[in-house]
Order: C-alpha cells, then sequence, then structure tokens
C-alpha cells in the first residue's frame, strides 16, 4: 500500500504530480540519449514510439535502409 492511499489526497493534486515526474523523467532520459548523438536520440524516440508514422519518418529523414543499425521495421 503506497502512502498516497492513506493520505487523503486529492487525486487531481497525484495527476498532477505524476505528470510532471513524467516530463522531468522523459527530459532526462532524453538529455543522456542526446549525449550519444542527435541520430541516436532520435531512434531512442522513434523505436520506443507506438506510431508507424513516427517511425517511418525517423527511416525516412535518416535514409535508412533495412540492412542498417538504426533502421526502425514498421509493423
Amino acid at each position: 500500500m503506497s502512502f498516497l492511499e492513506e493520505a487523503n489526497i486529492n487525486q487531481m493534486v497525484i495527476d498532477y504530480e505524476i505528470q510532471a515526474i513524467s516530463e522531468h523523467l522523459f527530459e532526462e532520459w532524453m538529455n543522456a540519449n542526446l549525449d550519444e548523438g542527435t541520430l541516436y536520440a532520435d531512434y531512442q524516440f522513434a523505436s520506443m514510439s507506438d506510431s508507424k508514422e513516427i517511425k517511418q519518418a525517423f527511416n525516412k529523414f535518416y535514409n535508412m535502409n533495412p540492412d542498417e543499425q538504426y533502421y526502425i521495421e514498421v509493423a
């Protein structure tokens, strides 16, 4: 059981904090990926996306072919 269940904190406040933490973690994750370069950061973002459009755009932007390391298979 979490303290949040017992603390009687408004769900809107909890949801706001979850969103703020999510944004902070995403920013840290992207900055860490950018340390490896823009291609790597873009690859990490696109490969974790559920969007076919994003994956296709990544492959097109970087001219990726199926035999290349950072090519993302689009199902």
